[in-house]
């Protein structure tokens, strides 16, 4: 998932991490398929990369279900 390497910890913004906590811990848990979807209130802090990954993880999850239902046959065998 991570082609980048993370941020060092100095470079971090702590209480900006702290303010859309909840939001990260409810993306983590759609992320690890346990929720149906992303967290639907986007808080206003939440850094644009993020949302755009979280962008392209809907259309990711769209072309899957798409590209499953496609590959049902029809009528099954008998």
């Amino acid at each position: 998932m991570c082609k980048r390497p993370m941020q060092p910890l100095e470079q971090i913004d702590g209480r900006l991490t702290l303010r859309i906590l909840p939001y990260l811990v409810q993306l983590i848990a759609w992320l690890s398929g346990k929720t149906d979807g992303p967290p639907k209130k986007v808080p206003l802090l939440v850094p644009e990369h993020l949302r755009v990954f979280v962008a392209a993880e809907l259309k990711a999850e769209q072309r899957r279900q798409q590209q499953a239902t496609e590959s049902i046959p029809e009528h099954p065998p008998p």
